[in-house]
């Protein structure tokens, strides 16, 4: 029973995490001029952060399609390999990630989620209002509110961009200019 449990928060560590670093690299490196994620996860990104409720009002398939696909092209690959369960239970749970970040933005009418909401299995509201405040370079795993308390006060999402960095891969110029902004508000 105890491998199970483990297997199941491991399982939702790790799609939390790999969405959150999905996440952090539509927010600091894509940008709108790429072809085709430039047109299809850099511009939705980047009014998701002008319009943060507009894609609330997508429909379930609009909103999901950019996670839905790759997680379900590696749940498939996870099962040819025989992919241990919960790694397969990971991929299917990122297939959902822009869901439960929808789910973050607005009090869900559901018990059941509200309940895991404030329980922290699934992302609060509160939790990720603060993605969305200046300097918008914090919290970017959204289906929990476990992961981004560590990787924030670790400094892990700078110290990937400092690595990137030193091998010429640098975070977009609006950005810099962000992040310029809020150390000057320190």
């Amino acid at each position: 029973m105890a491998g199970l449990i483990m297997g199941f928060i491991g399982a939702v560590a790790l799609a939390d995490f790999l969405s959150g670093f999905w996440h952090w690299l539509e927010d600091r490196y894509f940008d709108v001029r790429w072809p085709i994620i430039g047109e299809y996860i850099a511009k939705p990104n980047t009014l998701h952060h002008a319009q943060p409720m507009a894609f609330v009002h997508q429909s379930y398939w609009r909103r999901n399609w950019t996670t839905i696909l790759p997680a379900a092209t590696a749940l498939a690959i996870g099962l040819v390999c025989r992919a241990p369960w919960w790694l397969l239970l990971a991929f299917a749970l990122i297939s959902q990630a822009n869901e439960l970040h929808a789910w973050a933005h607005y009090r869900v009418k559901c018990r059941l989620v509200r309940g895991l909401q404030e329980f922290g299995l699934l992302q609060s509201v509160q939790h990720h209002n603060i993605h969305h405040r200046d300097p918008f370079s914090r919290n970017y795993c959204v289906m929990t509110d476990w992961l981004n308390p560590l990787l924030d006060k670790t400094r892990f999402w700078f110290a990937c961009e400092w690595a990137l960095e030193r091998v010429g891969i640098p975070i977009r110029d609006d950005c810099k200019e962000m992040d310029a902004r809020a150390k000057l508000k320190e």
